[in-house]
Formats: structure tokens, sequence, C-alpha cells
């Protein structure tokens, strides 16, 4: 494991569970289990994580390792749920489901067939633990199960035969190996290149964009700690709606109407639902980047992500205001992003001490509040997919919830539908369609003011 699949791990206590959800909606009539059962059967060989568990080395000496479950057994990880009766059943199973810390002595998957939903539809929960996915792996594992062809895929040859557990006694000289490797290699790169410092700031870098005129929003307002219930919900825009707002406003990207959008969801929450101040408050918020590179296209493990913490301002605004100072943030950080060297020095994770990243972890739920939300951005396919001839109609997303972030909102493209998502630490915020109908009204609030602007 990298460090970051690693303090996804360690951060684990029971109520912040680290494992991402992603929400598959499909028409027609609902499989069975056993169907869904052979047809990740049929496409399991490209994901090799799904057949492997867990490894800790003893005494911590170095991060866990992934090795193959000798005792494998597809019924521990494919389930069936009749969804229940509520206003929102796909809401209510979703929110059933993540309720529930992982097992994580079984490699880190599940997959849930949620049968009965209105429409004569029926919904699969892929969830997947972050320290075994990231984002964009996510959605290339949803690419390898469903097909771009009605008719299916063929399956893929499996010869998968589950290698022998390594001892301990391997585990550990192999961890102090890697460890001394990884030392010379950083030397040795100190020695011949040379430390790089950090890179200097880029000459056309806008300072201005960071420094909010707004004052923090306090921290009590939606912070604090996590329970293990989770409230869930989902909502669909038209990419061709943001797509319209986006050159009406002329300037920006899709991502930063929709950042508006939930600024001005925030803002009528928190102060109608919440009851607390607004006005000339900003919130900050965690949005992950990531950092993917051309050469790893395809290949499934390890999270590549950063993260920018985004101001996005509170209170009765200017809609275009609101959008230009987040604009004006997005751009800045794009252009330290692209500053930053593809080549600095890394020691390596052998070089690492997982206790030092174990305690770490759990401290960071007891420091202060430096973010207060987390919204992710993760395009998917913009072409119908389908299982076993059932077509794919909606793509959401569940993400994790850790102390003292209470409050998620993930955006997910597919096949020219936007579909917002929002989880939410369900005993201190269940009414989680609240912030879903701001958020509507707040697309609504900006789309105005850019057709007033264009015309």
């Amino acid at each position: 494991m990298n460090l970051i699949d690693a303090s996804f791990l360690y951060s684990e206590d029971g109520q912040s569970h680290n494992d991402v959800g992603v929400v598959l909606v499909f028409d027609g009539p609902a499989p069975v289990r056993a169907d869904v059962m052979q047809l990740i059967a049929d496409r399991i060989a490209l994901v090799p994580r799904f057949r492997q568990k867990v490894k800790h080395i003893p005494y911590a000496m170095a991060l866990p390792v992934w090795m193959d479950d000798t005792a494998f057994d597809m019924t521990r990880h494919v389930h069936h749920h009749p969804a229940p009766p509520s206003p929102d059943p796909l809401g209510s199973a979703v929110s059933q489901l993540m309720s529930v810390p992982m097992d994580l002595t079984i490699p880190l998957w599940s997959s849930h067939l949620i049968t009965g939903l209105p429409d004569n539809r029926f919904a699969l929960v892929m969830r997947m633990h972050h320290a075994m996915v990231d984002g964009v792996d996510s959605i290339e594992i949803i690419r390898y199960l469903l097909s771009p062809d009605p008719q299916g895929e063929e399956p893929v040859l499996d010869t998968w035969v589950a290698r022998p557990e390594v001892p301990d006694a391997v585990l550990i000289s192999s961890a102090f190996t890697d460890a001394v490797k990884d030392a010379v290699n950083l030397w040795t790169q100190v020695m011949t290149k040379g430390y790089k410092a950090f890179p200097k700031m880029p000459e056309t870098l806008d300072l201005t964009a960071f420094m909010s005129p707004s004052l923090p929003l306090n921290p009590m307002a939606i912070n604090g700690p996590v329970s293990a219930g989770r409230a869930y919900a989902m909502t669909e825009v038209p990419l061709a709606r943001l797509k319209k707002i986006r050159r009406d406003l002329g300037a920006g990207t899709i991502n930063d109407v929709v950042l508006s959008a939930c600024a001005y969801g925030y803002t009528s929450v928190i102060n109608e639902y919440l009851n607390e101040q607004v006005e000339n408050r900003s919130i900050r918020a965690m949005v992950p980047v990531s950092l993917h590179s051309p050469e790893r296209e395809g290949i499934i493990g390890g999270n590549e992500i950063g993260a920018m913490v985004v101001e996005l301002p509170l209170g009765t605004m200017d809609p275009l205001e609101r959008h230009e100072r987040i604009r004006k943030q997005m751009e800045a950080f794009k252009t330290l992003k692209n500053a930053m060297p593809a080549d600095t020095i890394n020691p390596g994770s052998s070089m690492a001490s997982p206790m030092t990243l174990m305690m770490a972890s759990r401290m960071a739920s007891s420091a202060p509040v430096m973010v207060n939300t987390v919204i992710s951005n993760v395009p998917g396919p913009q072409h119908t997919l389908y299982l076993n001839g059932r077509p794919l109609v909606r793509m959401g997303a569940c993400i994790s919830l850790w102390t003292p972030l209470k409050i998620a909102i993930s955006i997910m493209s597919y096949d020219g539908i936007v579909t917002v998502s929002c989880v939410t630490d369900s005993a201190s915020f269940p009414r989680v369609h609240v912030l879903l109908d701001a958020i509507q009204a707040g697309l609504d609030d900006i789309e105005q003011a850019a057709v007033a602007r264009s015309s």
C-alpha cells in the first residue's frame, strides 16, 4: 500500500468508515443474485484487487500489503436487498447499506442488488474501500463490469490460482530490504540530482483569489463527531443545461457552476435549517483532484489524488459575484497544480512508519477543523452502458464521511446526465433532501443571472 491507501485504512474506527459506493440504476426487470455473481465472475480477472485482502505486517514494521485471499468466496461479496418502503426507496436502501462498516478481513468490496424500485427499475451498489480505489478507479471498474453493447461482452479468460500466504518472517525480511533500497535510492537522488526545493510561485498566479473577504463559518454549525448512521439521496441535472449556463456566463467550468450552486444550497440549509449565521461567512470545501498519470491508464489500485480547499461564499449575494470568486480560486489552483514538478523525490512507502501513520490518522479527528465539507466531481462515460441488456440510466456516488466532516457531496456525470448526491451523518442531518433541493434552487439562481448577462 502507499501512504494514502494506508491512511484510509488506519482511520477506520467503526464510526468513520472509509468506503465509497457507486450507485447504478437500471431500467428493466431485475436479475437474480446468481446473475450478478456470474457477471462479476466473468470480468473479475480484470480487477485483481477483488480477490486480494489486506495483510498487516507483524509489529507494524511496515505498511500493510495486498495478498491473495486463499479462501475467496463470491457469496460473501454479492448480496440482494428488497427496497424498503419509503418515499425514496433507493436513498433509504443506500443509507442502510452505507451505515454498516465493511468487513476488513476479506477483499474490500461488495455488490448489492436492490430490487423493487418504482418504474420497473433496479439498482446495483458497488461498495469499495477507499484503501483499494479512488474515484477514477471506481469508474474504471464499472466500465469493466458493464458493456456498451446490449448483447454484453465475452467472459475474460481467468487463470487465477491463489498464491499461498507469505509467512510473517518473509514479510518482515522483505519490509526491511525494501526500506534499505528506498533509503539508498533517496540518497542517490540527493547526491546526483540534488534535493528539489518547492517550486517557485508562477508569475501568473493571482494570490488575491485566496484572500477571502468573508469570515469562516462557525465549525460547530456542520462539523463534529460522526456517528455510524448515514443518510443518502441524489438528484439529476441535464449536462446540456450546465453547459449552457457555462456558455452564458462566458467564463469558468461546469465544475465552477456546480460549486456555486452548492454554495447557495449550503447558505439556505445552514441559515434556515440549522439557524446559523451565514452573512459574510464562507465554508471551506475539500475538492479532491485526480493525479492519475497517462502511464497508469487501466491499472486499478493505489490512490492517486490530491485536494484543493475552496472557500465557498455564503449569504445573500449576487450569483455572478459568487461564481466569479469561486472561478478565480479554481483557476489559481490549476495554475499551482501545473507548476508542481512530476518528478519530486518520493522516499517510498517502505520508509514510512505505520505506527506514526496510525496515530496521525486517529489524531486527525480531534484536530482543529480545517475544512467543513467535501465536494467530489468524477466524470463518467458519456455513452449508454448495459448489464445483461438492461440499460444503465443513472450513476451516482456515495462517498465516505469521517470525523469531523459530516456532510459530503459528489457529482458524477454519465450519458448526458449529472447526478448530484449527498451523504450525511444521519444523527446530525437526516433530511438530506433539503440540501439537494437547495442546490437545485442554486442552479436556478445562477441560470437566471447567466441568461440575463448573455442577453
